[in-house]
């Protein structure tokens, strides 16, 4: 197996077979795959996987692959036969096993997205071929599928070989007699040499020799760790080469219906399909065995998609009325109070240090407004409009939480971290205002930056665990729920107002001071929630000697200290 990255170049003398087909050079003639995926590569007999930008993260001034090794390092991670000394393999046995993994679950993920999204444009895949019995996929599917089998039937595999065997080595005392020249010694014969009752190898034999030749060589040739027992003399060499380019399938034919087990069949199968594109494979001078993605982050997009949207949204609050896009959107309980609102992400595929631009804090504020215009929109019918977002009396807006949603790699390197980061952002990334201290105006917007581990989100993703998928969904969701309960509660001071008229009376009465910093929610009739900035509570309203809670206290409204 080998390791390419996107977007990275590679030197030409490196690269110039490795890249087949799909090499970009540069004016200097270095190479580059602007792809994410897998193909195998028949002029250096192996499979190549090239791994997404993202895993490019700096470490002390410097870009390397997570932030440790030049990219030139791994593409041989699994190779302890190259003739090139300068590009062998220098990682230690730790850093192969996680890029290996690695390289399988960015694989997965891709396979998985292919899947969910089969008219995607993104998408390049080969051929399947037309065979009755062959395996949909890609050589590396039915490689997985072989390993994946062995895993799940290591006992079922040591049944047969036992049953086949049995009696192997019991001594055939007439055939040595006659057919083997002993040895004397003291007047009695010691024969050296003796014949067992063996059998010929049957059918159910010659399966498991090439089962497990094919095994052999996966682990040997391809880099894949595969942990067997196997006593059988195995087809290796030149052998196996001819048995990869049309022996296989034709030894694999003459055995077929000699078997009527699940297993068997599983396994001829199987078998099978190995052999059916390692001799596609063999027989072109082009790569016919690939499956690949151009833009990753439209997967990426597609995971979070997965993991943290809700399924059923009106579309044009997806599909926006000015043509934006809106990536995530779910209804959750606002972090303010009780009632329901839309959070509305936007996945953004960089690398972590990267920050965000002006273009995309400009579409992200307008996703939020768009949302909340379409529950104003006349031709939006009525029981369409799923939230509340103005309160008619004191004409105040609902809090309308906005996110950024982005990855990284840990330092540990684990697939078990769900632990979801929270990026710091500056003032004027994070907050969107006409008029200061009015957290109820239309125009007041928040917007937070979340990390996810993708390690554990591509693993969660590709192994289609709708249980696990949904506890991440739910804690996500609380999680980003309370981020922005923290980020308020840092901001404002929140209380409720009780006035001892109507809410109407008082707010038309007193509009003026309260315009944008009142909001009733839809479970309160007479009773208003007030946000005043904290740096502001003390601060004296136009025209009074009186802070804004003094006033109100001096209208005859109770005021209680709330917090959300």
């Amino acid at each position: 197996m080998k390791i390419l990255i996107e977007e990275q170049y590679y030197p030409a003398d490196l690269a110039r077979d490795l890249c087949g087909d799909l090499g970009e050079p540069n004016k200097d003639g270095n190479l580059k795959v602007s792809r994410v995926g897998y193909f195998f590569n028949h002029k250096v007999s192996d499979c190549v996987i090239c791994l997404p930008k993202v895993v490019m993260f700096k470490k002390d001034g410097v870009h390397k692959a997570f932030g440790k090794y030049e990219p030139q390092e791994i593409v041989n991670a699994f190779s302890s036969d190259t003739e090139d000394e300068k590009n062998e393999c220098k990682l230690d046995e730790r850093a192969q096993t996680f890029i290996k993994d690695f390289a399988l679950w960015s694989y997965r993920t891709i396979s998985t997205y292919a899947r969910l999204n089969p008219q995607s444009e993104i998408i390049y895949r080969s051929g399947s071929a037309k065979s009755e019995n062959s395996t949909q996929g890609t050589l590396l599917d039915v490689i997985l599928m072989l390993i994946k089998f062995y895993n799940e039937n290591k006992d079922y595999f040591m049944y047969i070989i036992k049953n086949i065997h049995s009696g192997y080595d019991r001594v055939n005392w007439r055939k040595t007699i006659s057919r083997k020249t002993p040895i004397m010694q003291d007047g009695s014969p010691i024969y050296m040499e003796v014949v067992n009752r063996r059998k010929q190898i049957n059918f159910d034999e010659e399966l498991m020799i090439i089962f497990y030749s094919i095994l052999n060589y996966v682990a040997k040739h391809l880099g894949f760790d595969i942990r067997f027992e196997c006593n059988y003399d195995m087809i290796t060499g030149a052998e196996f080469e001819s048995y990869k380019e049309e022996l296989g399938l034709i030894r694999l034919r003459a055995i077929k219906y000699k078997y009527f087990s699940d297993k068997d069949l599983q396994m001829w199968n199987l078998c099978y399909a190995f052999f059916e594109k390692t001799s596609r494979i063999n027989s072109s001078e082009h790569s016919e065995d690939y499956l690949f993605v151009t833009d990753f982050d439209k997967v990426f997009e597609s995971m979070m998609n997965a993991l943290i949207s809700d399924t059923e949204v009106h579309k044009r609050l997806v599909e926006q009325k000015d043509g934006k896009i809106v990536d995530h959107i779910f209804m959750h309980e606002s972090p303010i109070d009780s009632s329901k609102v839309y959070y509305i992400g936007d996945s953004k595929y960089y690398k972590t240090e990267q920050g965000v631009h002006d273009t995309s804090l400009y579409k992200q504020y307008t996703y939020a407004k768009n949302v909340i215009q379409f529950h104003f929109d006349k031709r939006t019918k009525e029981e369409e409009k799923k939230a509340l977002y103005r309160d008619e009396i004191s004409e105040g807006y609902a809090f309308t939480p906005n996110f950024f949603i982005s990855a990284y790699i840990p330092d540990e390197l684990t697939y078990e971290s769900n632990h979801i980061g929270h990026r710091k952002l500056s003032r004027n990334e994070s907050l969107l205002t006409h008029f200061d201290n009015r957290l109820f105006d239309r125009d007041t917007l928040w917007l937070s930056h979340y990390d996810v581990n993708l390690l554990y989100i591509m693993s969660l993703y590709a192994r289609d665990d709708s249980s696990e998928q949904q506890m991440f969904k739910s804690s996500f969701r609380d999680l980003v729920q309370s981020g922005f309960k923290k980020m308020l509660n840092a901001e404002y001071r929140f209380f409720w107002v009780t006035p001892q008229e109507t809410a109407k009376e008082f707010i038309k009465a007193h509009f003026y001071y309260l315009n944008g910093r009142v909001y009733i929610p839809s479970v309160e009739e007479n009773k208003m929630l007030l946000a005043i900035k904290t740096e502001n509570l003390n601060d004296n309203i136009p025209c009074e000697n009186f802070t804004l809670r003094q006033f109100l206290e001096s209208k005859n409204a109770k005021i209680e200290d709330y917090e959300i």
